[in-house]
């Protein structure tokens, strides 16, 4: 539920990463962090290295790709600093003592990577505009190959939830931030679980799997500061984090030329997955998904 939240990005991350710190002393066990280079991973690796005494309790998992998305912060901050294992270990992970964080919903928080489409097709100026419906029309019927009557559907459809919003948006960019943030949240969070290699438990999992920004904090700093997930360019997207790193590592280049990149998809690639999985955490290989009788 919105209310009102003072405190800022930087702030939330640092409660964030005290918590995890104490919760692994308290299980005594090893954080086992996903760093695939980009913003979202590095951000809440920083974050973690900010507040802990004990480098060696902080594992990092990256690939070679990890390593090209962001060679400097690998050559100064983890190379010879801190332990680090391959991201294959990824299905051996969720069922190990030991807490995993990755980077999930930072996204939710700033924005989408459609978002960069969008400006593309479009420009900063309709994205960040007043909130049209055939902005969001047209989006689709590129995305859709001119299929203009889907498009029409799906914005329709789409455009019901600026009804549910707890807060007024007034630009397109805010649209399809609540788009992502309503309606992703969920999927994001279990996305990652599919690559387990054994068999889930629902309380190890709440134990152990904790995405570093899936918090209701860090969901009221973003419902509290619309004006902080964008300005005038595609690269002042996701700034906060951006400075938050900049901090820590002086680089003005990521900080002022870092964009969004998939960084996700690299850092998992190889690994087996499941296609499904239940709401009990059972993996499924096939589904009959269309349940009319449900409640979606």
């Amino acid at each position: 539920m919105l209310r009102s939240f003072q405190a800022s990005y930087e702030d939330v991350c640092d409660q964030r990463a005290v918590f995890l710190l104490r919760l692994a002393s308290h299980l005594g066990v090893e954080i086992y962090v996903f760093w695939s280079g980009g913003v979202d991973s590095t951000c809440a690796l920083i974050s973690l290295l900010k507040h802990c005494h004990e480098y060696d309790r902080i594992i990092v998992l990256l690939t070679e790709n990890s390593i090209l998305e962001y060679p400097l912060f690998y050559s100064r901050h983890i190379r010879g600093k801190l332990p680090y294992r391959s991201a294959t270990l990824l299905g051996d992970l969720f069922t190990m003592r030991a807490l995993i964080v990755n980077g999930e919903h930072n996204d939710q928080l700033f924005g989408s990577d459609i978002i960069a489409d969008a400006i593309a097709l479009f420009g900063i100026e309709a994205v960040t505009g007043r909130l049209q419906r055939e902005f969001l029309t047209s989006l689709f019927e590129v995305k859709l190959e001119g299929d203009r009557d889907t498009a029409l559907f799906l914005s329709g459809l789409f455009g019901r939830l600026v009804e549910t919003a707890p807060l007024p948006l007034k630009t397109n960019f805010d649209l399809l931030w609540w788009i992502n943030f309503a309606l992703k949240w969920q999927t994001v969070y279990m996305r990652s679980l599919i690559f387990s290699k054994g068999k889930l438990s629902p309380q190890h999992i709440a134990t152990y799997y904790h995405p570093f920004f899936n918090t209701t904090e860090f969901q009221l700093w973003s419902m509290n500061n619309p004006d902080k997930r964008i300005t005038n360019h595609w690269r002042t997207y996701k700034w906060p984090a951006k400075k938050l790193i900049y901090d820590f590592t002086k680089d003005a280049d990521y900080r002022d030329n870092k964009i969004k990149r998939r960084s996700l998809q690299s850092l998992v690639a190889g690994n087996p997955y499941h296609k499904f999985l239940d709401e009990t955490f059972v993996f499924r290989e096939q589904m009959d998904w269309y349940q009319p009788q449900n409640d979606f």
